[in-house]
């Protein structure tokens, strides 16, 4: 059946190219966070390091770089082929064009904010929006294979009558992520998808929902939303990632809607006592410190379960702690249950270390090795930008630099060359010249969200980090899945304002307090 339709989507987006009409949204292409349509690009993007011919510290640029390719624009009237990308989503402003909610207080310990809220920020839900208003934008895919119209405002959203296959979610003017699936009672549980990539789906209409904030967004926000079901029943409001709607009842969902509030608002002040309509209540609970799980079946489960930020694995409903071996990985889990995504204060591995990049979720996991069974521990994981230009394959690092000039006149620090040949580097956030007071504040501050030209930009701690614990010769693997790695995609906490011209996260500057 669902071959069937894929064949009939592909047919009728050929005849809608063929006569120039608008064409159903037919959700084949899973985007991540690399998905930028009709959106600025940053103008520190062409980040590509000198000529690898001419390796010596401080050449200088021999090649230009390419314009970023243009983005085809999606319309918004449901007839789009994939959700729309709304102009400002998941991208920074340009060099000129600083962030609109610059934090101004300095936080010593971190070098950045104090301020969890940015006083600009509107932390209180309203039906009227700006440009600049920080929100989410939700669209739902129906069964006849087009994507409802986009809603940001907080008003209920009536995908029809017969429900929806899919939904798709973007973050709007603020870094960071959110991240949502949704259940089916055929299927399970979709995985998760992010800031824009829509959830798996088959032809069975969706009956309940997660959705969750992480980063500068989720320490700024929570998020509320409530079904409405196919008979009329009215679900309570779930918050930061809880269930809502119904799961295994025949009942499915025809309404939603969602409501962004400062975080820990109290005047938020929704019922959230019945959200579910389920022979039990889903996700987890914590008693006397411990987590208890329940699925919403009432069936026992296994597998992965989140409560909101906090990540557990439970075989026939109970929590694992300690090593255990999932999905071909090795996790370490503490004893209350919770996955340990850095093991470095843990283990404090030597190494050998083996590098992944996934180029489409910008995400960098670190593996170290279990004996003969191969590098199948994720010891840590960066957030990082890549480009279109970012070539897949496995590489050996060559060489190294300590400060590097680009091909723009900017400078980057603490600089791994992805393998013998390329112009590509494993670098720092930019700098205007090789001083760490001369950051250009947006590449820190929307790092994850803006492509380079084909470079792999960390924060100046990360990039240090494999600076100074990998030798050359490592390898590095560029590799493109929807899935972020092992463990969660790491998210920028807090912004620093435009005016801050160092990065928070360098050792090398006392303001941190970080030596």
């Amino acid at each position: 059946m669902r071959k069937t339709i894929r064949h009939m989507a592909l047919l009728a987006l050929t005849a809608a190219l063929l006569t120039g009409q608008a064409a159903p949204a037919f959700a084949d292409d899973n985007y991540g966070p690399g998905m930028f349509i009709d959106n600025p690009q940053p103008e520190t993007n062409t980040d590509t390091a000198a000529d690898p011919a001419t390796d010596s510290q401080a050449a200088d640029p021999t090649q230009t770089a390419d314009p970023v390719p243009g983005q085809e624009t999606a319309p918004a009237d449901g007839s789009a082929t994939t959700p729309t990308a709304p102009a400002g989503t998941e991208t920074a402003p340009t060099e000129t064009t600083p962030a609109q909610t610059d934090p101004t207080q300095t936080d010593p310990a971190q070098g950045g904010t104090s301020e969890a809220i940015p006083p600009s920020i509107q932390t209180t839900p309203t039906r009227e929006i700006t440009e600049s208003t920080p929100c989410l934008q939700f669209q739902f895919l129906r069964p006849d294979m087009t994507w409802s119209d986009p809603v940001r405002t907080d008003v209920t959203i009536m995908p029809g009558a017969d429900g929806f296959y899919s939904m798709s979610v973007y973050a709007i003017n603020l870094p960071g992520d959110v991240l949502y699936r949704t259940y089916a009672s055929q299927r399970g549980w979709s995985s998760w998808a992010m800031n824009g990539g829509h959830t798996d789906w088959n032809t069975e209409p969706v009956e309940a929902v997660q959705v969750r904030l992480t980063g500068v967004f989720g320490n700024t926000f929570d998020v509320y939303y409530t079904s409405t079901l196919n008979d009329g029943t009215q679900c309570d409001w779930s918050k930061n990632g809880g269930t809502n709607g119904s799961m295994a009842t025949g009942r499915y969902i025809t309404g939603f809607r969602y409501s962004l509030w400062g975080a820990n608002d109290p005047n938020a002040n929704y019922v959230m006592d019945n959200p579910l309509v389920a022979a039990a209540a889903d996700g987890i609970t914590i008693v006397d410190g411990m987590p208890v799980f329940s699925n919403g079946t009432g069936a026992l489960f296994t597998g992965w379960v989140w409560n909101d930020s906090d990540r557990y694995y439970v075989v026939d409903n109970t929590p694992v702690t300690g090593w255990q071996y999932i999905d071909g990985y090795k996790y370490f889990f503490e004893a209350d249950g919770k996955l340990v995504q850095d093991l470095e204060p843990y283990l404090q591995s030597k190494g050998p270390f083996q590098i992944r990049i996934n180029k489409q979720m910008n995400c960098t996991t670190v593996y170290i090795q279990d004996g003969g069974n191969g590098y199948i521990i994720p010891y840590k994981t960066f957030l990082c930008s890549t480009g279109d230009d970012t070539p897949l394959g496995t590489f050996q690092t060559p060489v190294k630099y300590r400060w590097r000039l680009m091909n723009t006149d900017e400078y980057c620090q603490y600089c791994t060359r992805l393998g013998e040949g390329l112009s590509i580097l494993l670098h720092s956030v930019i700098y205007e010249r090789p001083d760490v007071y001369t950051l250009k504040p947006s590449t820190y501050n929307w790092l994850g969200a803006t492509k380079s030209h084909g470079c792999i930009r960390f924060t100046t701690r990360d990039a240090k980090w494999i600076y100074d614990n990998c030798p050359l010769g490592t390898a590095i693997t560029v590799y493109e899945s929807a899935t972020p790695g092992p463990f969660d995609r790491p998210a920028i906490q807090q912004m620093i304002p435009d005016t801050q011209t160092y990065d928070p996260t360098d050792v090398n500057v006392p303001e941190n307090g970080l030596q």
